[in-house]
């Protein structure tokens, strides 16, 4: 494809883009219109809607004034209400009602044909006030009424005056002013047609401090209008008028938004004008005719029989009324989704028209290139399958093959060290800082053990944190293990990552060719039975592969298996060794110690398999069977007496830990105060606030917490300051030296003293002599534990202990 044909391309398909465009432009301007259409039609009908709900109101206001002002109780009612009888009060209260309970009216008035707010009213004592309002007027005539009825001789005045708050005084000036009008206007009521009696408005403002108003003009929260009715006598005569006042606040309530004014041009009310925005009230305070700027206006007459003045209600919406129209928006956002469509369509087909003819263009050095990134590719390829991707060694599958390969090319007298290597305390990193921190971790250590190895050895990674080094021997076995104490050295240094001090040590198993083994699996497997044997026996050493290893690793393997199949059969039993008190030689309680029943090895003491079941988690289940089974045991014995229950430093690593104790004591209705947690120190290692917190929810649950075996750890005075212990238990190690040693009766002194001195009994383990139990007793000791006093024996035998009289007559003779 030449230069020509590609610009005609790319002529075409601009054009072709440009027309999408117009044609998407004309569409968007059709469905605005018709958007713009629908809109104002919704708009002009919920304007009709509240022109209709507007005009019922006025209405009702309208023809309830008017029936007043044809009661007769009206027409003939005196100059100050007292002649209104009961009849007469209830059909006023009646129409009041009706009014009170308008939307739109707050008082009602009745004016005298001589009403004059100025003059001086020797019956009240005070201005001019008109009838007031009928419920007002309603009161006026029951108080006389009821005055005359006990013929007293003097009236309560107090029921007949208005409070100074309610008196209107600008009120009362503008009803004089329209009573003045209908004076000159309609003296008597020939000039009325029929039913059609004028009403006349003012607008008002409807407050005791009319000084804003008078100044201002600006309308207030309580403005509104007054409507006046006149009313006749009987001979047709002018007698007075009816007054209503007319809330706007009330009136604006019939109007769903600030978008409508309710308009009286002839009484000179509008509704609502300063209420409205800015932008809208600036140019139509008049409110007298559409607005043109506003994309719906209009001018509602309210079809009301008010000879005087017409009503109307006023609406406008503005513009950014319908730019927010879901409508209008939807139109917009499909407009410019087209538009963008369009735009994207066209650069598309620009690009794909643009990426044909570069193809074409390099389809003579396409091939070149791709052979060259194949062969890449596959080097590549074939590296990540015999190295590993983080450290950058190799990896299983290539330690194999050059094992293979150099185990055929020895030569006669010729050995190769295999060293399994496999890092101590790498797991906790990963647990607390990370798995990228333990992959740097892991490709420093990578670096470390290449750096050992030199050039005569090889370093392989063959699993998360276990790495192995082949190694040629050239002068004798002894070089396996030099480079074996290198390794373990380097490794013990301190890493620095990210900021982090991180040690962790390794251990190591060694198996050397052709002494442990003919074939590269036999020697890595012999070479991982000693890395175990290593581990199992304290970590950051190296052993070399022995003939028994295997066995005692298989016998360990199944023991393992067999220790969680144990726990699931119930094959422990709990022993219980008693405890007494060291001057009465009373019981004072039991030491829960598990044993395990075995069906091949017999009865196993815990030593055998507690370790054991900590390192596989079996600790957890076994632990919680102890608890509920030594809790059930104490239930069942005749005295109260305590039972004390080991607990391993892995049990408190459950977060559940309290709820397991607080269930195994519900389960057996035993009292928290005789059970006892004995726990070591090195619980306390830790010094975590998760550890702390859980011997607090213990100690909560009301039991007893003892150090067990203290003096042979960590002993530190801040462990009992941390935490306050019930008990501490001395070790039997010092116990058995108080005859030959005095470091160890001073000891035993020390701790019993310090147990005194902070309230807590201390326990002496491991009595088996009578002069041992005579010095723990000289010392201090508050309790005593040993075979002197009972060796551990199963529930079933505990009778005898009950039984027996007290030891302490035998024991202290």
């Amino acid at each position: 494809m030449n230069a020509f044909w590609r610009a005609v391309g790319f002529v075409v398909i601009l054009v072709t883009g440009a027309a999408m465009l117009a044609a998407l432009h004309i569409d968007a301007q059709r469905n605005f219109a018709l958007a713009k259409e629908r809109y104002i039609e919704n708009s002009q009908a919920a304007a009709r809607t509240t022109a209709k709900t507007v005009e019922d109101a006025l209405r009702a206001v309208y023809e309830n004034v008017r029936t007043l002002s044809y009661l007769p109780s009206v027409r003939n009612l005196d100059r100050h209400g007292t002649n209104l009888g009961d009849e007469g009060r209830a059909t006023i209260q009646q129409i009041y009602n009706n009014l009170a309970n308008n939307v739109s009216i707050s008082e009602v008035y009745f004016l005298p044909l001589d009403f004059d707010p100025d003059r001086f009213d020797a019956v009240t004592g005070k201005l001019e006030e008109p009838i007031l309002q009928f419920d007002q007027l309603i009161v006026n005539a029951r108080a006389r009424s009821d005055a005359a009825a006990a013929k007293s001789a003097k009236l309560d005045e107090n029921a007949l005056t208005r409070p100074a708050e309610e008196v209107e005084t600008y009120e009362y000036q503008e009803l004089a002013k329209q009573l003045a009008w209908l004076k000159a206007n309609y003296p008597n009521s020939s000039a009325i047609d029929g039913l059609n009696v004028p009403i006349i408005g003012t607008k008002e403002l409807i407050t005791c401090d009319n000084t804003d108003f008078i100044h201002t003009g600006n309308d207030a929260d309580r403005s509104g209008f007054i409507l006046s009715v006149p009313v006749f006598g009987q001979d047709g005569s002018l007698r007075g008028s009816v007054s209503a006042i007319m809330l706007t606040s009330a009136l604006r309530k019939l109007l769903p938004s600030s978008d409508y004014v309710i308009v009286n041009s002839g009484y000179g009310f509008e509704s609502d004008q300063h209420k409205m925005s800015t932008a809208l009230a600036a140019d139509s305070r008049a409110f007298t005719a559409a607005d043109p700027n506003l994309i719906y206006s209009e001018v509602i007459p309210l079809s009301l029989n008010d000879p005087r003045s017409a009503w109307r209600l006023w609406a406008g919406f503005p513009n950014s009324r319908y730019d927010s129209n879901m409508d209008a928006l939807s139109v917009r956002q499909f407009e410019l989704a087209g538009y963008v469509a369009v735009a994207v369509v066209t650069l598309l087909a620009l690009a794909c028209w643009y990426a044909i003819g570069r193809t074409m263009m390099m389809q003579t050095n396409a091939a070149e290139t791709l052979e060259r990134r194949v062969e890449e590719r596959t080097a590549e390829i074939q590296h990540l399958a015999t190295h590993d991707i983080l450290t950058g060694l190799p990896n299983r599958g290539l330690l194999a093959d050059t094992m293979d390969e150099a185990l055929r090319s020895l030569r006669d007298g010729e050995k190769l060290a295999v060293h399994c290597v496999d890092l101590d305390r790498f797991k906790p990193v990963n647990d607390t800082l990370g798995h990228p921190i333990g992959d740097e971790v892991l490709g420093a250590v990578a670096r470390r053990l290449k750096q050992q190895a030199g050039e005569t050895a090889m370093v392989a990674r063959t699993g998360g944190d276990e790495f192995v080094i082949l190694q040629l021997l050239i002068d004798g076995d002894e070089e396996a293990g030099v480079l074996a104490s290198r390794v373990i050295h380097a490794l013990a240094g301190e890493f620095l990552i990210q900021g982090h001090k991180i040690n962790i040590g390794s251990s190591i198993g060694i198996a050397v060719f052709p002494d442990d083994g003919q074939s590269s699996e036999i020697l890595i497997r012999n070479a991982d039975l000693a890395l175990y044997k290593a581990k199992m026996e304290g970590r950051g050493t190296c052993r070399s592969f022995e003939p028994g290893m295997d066995a005692r690793l298989q016998e360990r393997r199944q023991l393992e298996s067999e220790l969680a199949l144990g726990v699931t059969n119930e094959q422990f039993v709990v022993y219980y060794q008693p405890l007494h008190d060291a001057k009465t030689s009373k019981l004072t309680g039991f030491e829960a110690l598990v044993r395990w029943n075995h069906p091949r090895l017999g009865l196993l003491p815990p030593a055998e398999f507690i370790p054991m079941a900590e390192e596989t988690g079996v600790i957890d289940t076994l632990g919680e069977w102890i608890m509920q089974r030594a809790c059930a045991d104490a239930a069942k014995w005749p005295l109260p007496v305590k039972v004390a229950v080991n607990l391993s430093p892995a049990q408190f690593k459950q977060q559940g830990l309290p709820l397991q104790v607080a269930a195994a004591l519900a389960a057996s209705n035993l009292l928290p105060s005789r059970l006892e947690l004995e726990i070591t120190e090195s619980v306390l290692l830790a010094h975590n606030e998760n550890t702390i917190n859980t011997l607090y929810s213990l100690r909560d649950l009301g039991i007893s917490i003892a150090m067990d075996d203290f003096g042979t750890g960590y002993s530190s005075l801040s462990y009992l300051r941390s935490f306050p212990f019930n008990r501490i238990k001395i070790d039997r190690s010092f116990v058995s030296l108080m005859c030959e040693s005095g470091e160890s009766r001073a000891i035993v002194k020390a701790v019993a003293e310090l147990g005194a001195t902070l309230g807590m009994t201390t326990t002496a383990e491991g009595v088996e002599t009578e002069d041992q139990f005579r010095l723990v007793r000289e010392n201090g000791c508050t309790d005593v534990q040993g075979w002197l006093f009972g060796r551990p024996m199963p529930a079933s035998e505990l009778h005898t202990l009950f039984e027996q009289p007290e030891l302490q007559d035998a024991l202290t003779a």
